[in-house]
């Protein structure tokens, strides 16, 4: 490095020396690898407790779980949406010390606020957290080799949704631990957070460029993995108005309906159908049980079409393909509840639910990143992402319906759903159904604490 920057030698001559460009190219590698592997991580905790508080969620507002679903989906949404308006002015660093804090911020206000409005408020704020670091790690992977970083990215996103269901399941069924002990053993996840970001991945210089930063970024441009015209290009978005940047955004469609219309899907699948589904639906336990197996084996299709879905890109036409495929999936699961047909082998077409869902993830941000512009590749990848969330509120929306009329439409009386569907009748003498049974109890919990 130092023969570099002060007798201006580009390069050394690597080819006059077999061995030293052998262990050069070797650690170019394993520098990639290492990136990888951060992203992957980075992906796991960036989704981890939106997945937490999502299998907690009649422990935060038992009274409507679709509340709880919104709280954790609608301020991601605005941070999508207000992200490319000021995200330049905010270091990715910064960025990355925000979302630590939100999530600190989150598990304390869930785990010890003593209404449902507050625990909504703790929600909201690893909502924020993750909206934050989704949009902006996104953006990041441009910075890097975006196609194996974002490969790795989607695939820690998709092991989020196991590993989440998994550890309420570990300290909720088998430890028989409470909600608050099980939230403040998660205080890992920050740490390990900022670890990752500073010391696993590699530090590359994210500001465009200037001429009194050259010299200082030439360490940070020997770990970067741009290609020598990228610095050029990075001032592009930064210099677009509010204007320019929102008809840039239109210019997204063709990647943003898609990854709409699957989101929207299967999340009315999740909230809508598999909430009314059981065998018998009469019986509450049964559907609790059929609930649990068929979103676990959702998350394990997402997570293995995000893991291999980007191995390979695809064209647009495939794209296309997957909400297609999912909207045919949600009419079948509508008759499979409505009817009703079937037992566990519905498992199946469970597992294809999340396997349509990670593919239309990952190959949509591949595409952004392999087939627009250079220079613009950053915006789109952190616009693009707004998309799918746009369809996950609009599908708790739409599933709140959906599970109050399955609920009048099979005569399920245990529970009375927020919404009545016109069945109001049904529900008439068994308004405190719901509140029949007591809590559980905690083998571990906190001195006080039920």
């Amino acid at each position: 490095a130092f023969f570099r920057s002060h007798l201006c030698c580009p390069s050394p001559p690597y080819h006059l020396f077999p061995r030293a460009s052998a262990m050069v190219e070797a650690a170019e590698k394993a520098q990639r690898k290492r990136n990888v592997v951060a992203f992957w991580c980075l992906g796991l905790l960036n989704n981890f407790l939106y997945v937490v508080m999502n299998a907690g969620a009649h422990h935060i507002n038992e009274a409507g779980i679709g509340i709880v679903y919104l709280a954790s989906t609608l301020p991601c949404l605005l941070v999508k949406l207000s992200g490319p308006y000021w995200f330049h002015y905010v270091s990715y660093g910064r960025r990355m010390w925000i979302a630590a804090a939100l999530m600190v911020a989150s598990l304390f206000t869930v785990a010890w606020g003593e209404s449902a409005q507050v625990k909504l408020l703790g929600v909201a704020l690893a909502s924020f957290q993750g909206g934050i670091g989704e949009a902006s790690l996104l953006g990041m992977a441009s910075f890097y080799n975006a196609h194996r970083c974002l490969a790795g990215w989607s695939s820690g996103t998709g092991f989020a949704g196991i590993g989440g269901y998994l550890w309420s399941i570990l300290f909720s069924q088998i430890i028989g631990a409470c909600f608050q002990l099980q939230l403040m053993v998660g205080l890992w996840i920050p740490v390990a957070w900022l670890v990752i970001f500073h010391w696993l991945l590699d530090e590359v210089d994210t500001r465009p460029s200037t001429d009194d930063s050259q010299e200082s970024t030439s360490e940070g441009d020997n770990a970067s993995e741009r290609t020598s015209g990228e610095s050029e290009d990075e001032n592009v978005t930064s210099q677009l108005t509010c204007a320019e940047r929102f008809r840039f955004t239109l210019t997204l469609w063709k990647y943003m309906v898609p990854l709409f219309l699957v989101y929207a899907s299967e999340y009315i699948i999740q909230a809508g159908m598999w909430a009314a589904m059981g065998f018998p639906v009469t019986d509450r336990q049964a559907r609790h049980e059929w609930y649990q197996w068929a979103n676990l084996t959702y998350q394990v299709g997402v997570f293995i079409s995000r893991s291999v879905g980007g191995l390979r890109v695809l064209n647009l036409k495939w794209l296309w393909a997957g909400p297609t495929l999912q909207l045919g999936m949600m009419v079948f699961f509508w008759y499979a509840a409505a009817e009703p047909f079937g037992n566990y082998w519905l498992i199946l077409p469970a597992l294809v639910v999340g396997l349509l869902g990670g593919f239309v993830y990952v190959q949509a941000f591949v595409l952004i990143a392999q087939k627009e512009d250079e220079g613009y590749v950053e915006l789109a990848l952190s616009t693009a992402s707004l998309a799918d969330t746009l369809g996950i509120i609009a599908a708790d929306i739409v599933a709140i319906i959906v599970q109050g009329c399955l609920f009048g439409l099979l005569g399920v009386t245990d529970t009375k759903p927020n919404f009545t569907c016109g069945y109001d009748d049904i529900w008439a003498n068994v308004t405190a159904v719901a509140k029949a049974s007591a809590p559980p109890l905690h083998e571990f919990c906190f001195p006080g604490v039920q």
